[in-house]
C-alpha cells in the first residue's frame, strides 16, 4: 500500500541539480506544514539535473493525518513524462457522454509522476496530468551508458528504492509506528474511495472509473478478465449446475460434523490474562468484556429509566455513542489476542489501541459535558464514568505489556 497524494497537493518543488540528491517541499491542502524531501538518488532522464515546480489548480483538502513532515529515503521514479490517457473534455462531461453511450474523446498525455520511499511513511506516490509545471534547464545530464545501466538496475529491481520496497513488504518486521502509518494510509484510501463511490455510484461503468481514479490497474485487468470469464461461462451453465448439486449433497452429508466442530480454547495458562468467557461461553479479552458489560449495563439502565438520549441532546448522545464505539473497537483490536491467533502482531494491536485511547478520551470528555443532564442517577453516572477511566488504565497497561513481547 502507498500514500497517493496527487489530489491533495497544492504546490511543490523538486530539485535534482545536485547529482545523487533529490530535495524539495510539497504543500498539501488543509495542512500547515509542507512535506520536506531529502532523498538519495536521481530523477528520470527528463528531469535529471533539473528543478521542477508544480501547482495543482484543483486541490482537495486532506481530511486525514498526512504523512510525516520529514521524508527521507531513496527516490523512485521521478519524471514529468509518464504516458497516461486523458480526456479531451472535462471529467464531468466525459462521464455524461459515457452515460449516453457515447465515447468521450481522449488522448495520450504526459503526467508528472513522483515516487519515493520514506523511512517513516513507506512508499509515497504523486501522479497527475493536470498540474501546471515549470522545469529549469539541466545542471547535468546522464550519459548514454548511465541511462542503459539505470534501466538495467530498474528492470532487475537492484535500485535502493526497489530494495527498500521489498524489505518493507517482506523481510523487515513492522513496529507500532509502521502499523499506525498503515492505518493512516488506509484511512486516506477509504476517504478517497468514499468520495468516488458517491460521485460515480449511478454510472454504469462505475467500477472501472473508480479503479482508474484509485490507481488500481490490477482491478481494471480483473474486470476485463471477469468479462471474458462471464462470456465463457454461458456455455458451461449445465456443468456448473450439476456441480452445485453435487456440492449441496456433500454439504448435507457433512453438516452434522460441521455443527459438532468447535474451535479449541486458547492457552489455559493465559486465562484471565488474555482471555475470559462471557455469560454465553464466548471467548473475549478481559478489557473487551469490561467495556461490553459496562455498555450493556448503561443501555439497560437508560432504557429502563425511559431516558434514552434524544437526537437533540447531543452531549448525552455523544457519551452513549462513544461508549458503543469504544466497545466495538476493542472487540476488533483484541480478538486476536484473546484467541491466541498465530498471526497476532503486537505492533498492530498497539497501533489500534493508541487510536482507541483517542476514542476513550473523547468519550470521557463527552461524559463530563453530559454531567448533570439527569438521564441517570448521579451515583450510576459516576460509576460508568469511572469505568471509562479504569478501561483507559487497562489499555495503557496492555500497551506497556505488548511492547515487552
Amino acid at each position: 500500500m502507498a500514500w497517493r497524494l496527487h489530489e491533495h497537493v497544492l504546490r511543490g518543488r523538486i530539485d535534482n541539480r545536485t547529482r545523487g540528491r533529490v530535495t524539495g517541499e510539497i504543500w498539501l491542502a488543509g495542512i500547515d506544514q509542507p512535506l520536506v524531501l531529502e532523498l538519495t538518488g536521481d530523477c528520470a532522464p527528463d528531469l535529471a539535473g533539473c528543478e521542477l515546480g508544480f501547482e495543482n489548480p484543483d486541490a482537495i483538502p486532506m481530511a486525514t493525518k498526512p504523512p510525516a513532515p520529514q521524508q527521507r529515503g531513496p527516490a523512485g521514479d521521478i519524471t514529468a513524462a509518464r504516458k497516461v490517457r486523458a480526456f479531451d473534455v472535462p471529467t464531468d462531461e466525459a462521464i455524461a457522454m459515457s452515460r449516453r453511450g457515447e465515447t468521450p474523446p481522449e488522448h495520450m498525455a504526459n503526467a508528472v509522476y513522483l515516487e519515493w520511499f520514506s523511512e517513516r511513511s513507506g512508499r509515497v506516490v504523486i501522479e497527475s496530468a493536470d498540474y501546471r509545471l515549470q522545469i529549469s534547464e539541466p545542471a547535468w545530464r546522464y550519459t548514454k551508458e548511465e541511462i542503459a545501466e539505470r534501466d538495467r538496475r530498474i528492470a532487475e529491481e537492484e535500485t535502493p528504492f526497489a530494495i527498500a520496497i521489498t524489505q518493507d513488504g517482506e523481510t523487515q518486521e513492522w513496529d507500532e509506528v509502521r502499523y499506525e502509518q498503515f492505518l493512516r494510509e488506509s484511512d486516506a484510501l477509504t476517504e478517497k474511495y468514499g468520495r468516488l463511490l458517491e460521485k460515480y455510484a449511478d454510472h454504469p461503468d462505475s467500477e472501472r472509473i473508480i479503479a482508474r481514479e484509485m490507481g488500481w490497474s490490477w482491478l481494471e485487468e480483473a474486470l476485463d478478465q471477469q468479462d471474458e470469464e462471464e462470456e465463457e461461462s454461458k456455455q458451461e451453465n449445465e456443468a456448473e449446475d450439476l456441480q452445485v448439486k453435487v456440492d449441496l449433497e456433500k454439504k448435507d452429508e457433512s453438516e452434522d460434523d460441521i455443527e459438532d466442530y468447535e474451535l479449541p480454547p486458547p492457552d489455559p495458562m493465559r486465562e484471565e490474562i488474555d482471555w475470559v468467557r462471557d455469560e454465553r461461553g464466548h471467548i473475549l479479552h478481559p478489557i473487551e468484556k469490561r467495556a461490553h458489560d459496562a455498555l450493556h449495563g448503561l443501555l439497560d439502565e437508560v432504557k429502563a429509566a425511559e431516558r434514552f438520549p434524544e437526537e437533540e441532546d447531543d452531549r448525552v448522545a455523544d457519551f452513549v455513542s462513544g461508549f458503543m464505539t469504544l466497545s466495538a473497537k476493542l472487540a476488533g483490536a483484541l480478538g486476536g489476542v484473546a484467541r491466541g491467533d498465530d498471526f497476532f502482531e503486537p505492533g498492530m494491536v498497539i497501533a489500534w489501541l493508541k487510536r482507541i485511547l483517542e476514542i476513550l478520551n473523547k468519550t470521557i470528555a463527552a461524559a463530563d459535558a453530559a454531567r448533570g443532564k439527569d438521564f441517570l442517577p448521579a451515583e450510576r453516572f459516576a460509576y460508568y464514568r469511572s469505568e471509562l477511566f479504569a478501561i483507559r488504565e487497562d489499555v495503557l497497561e496492555l500497551i506497556k505489556e505488548l511492547r515487552s513481547r
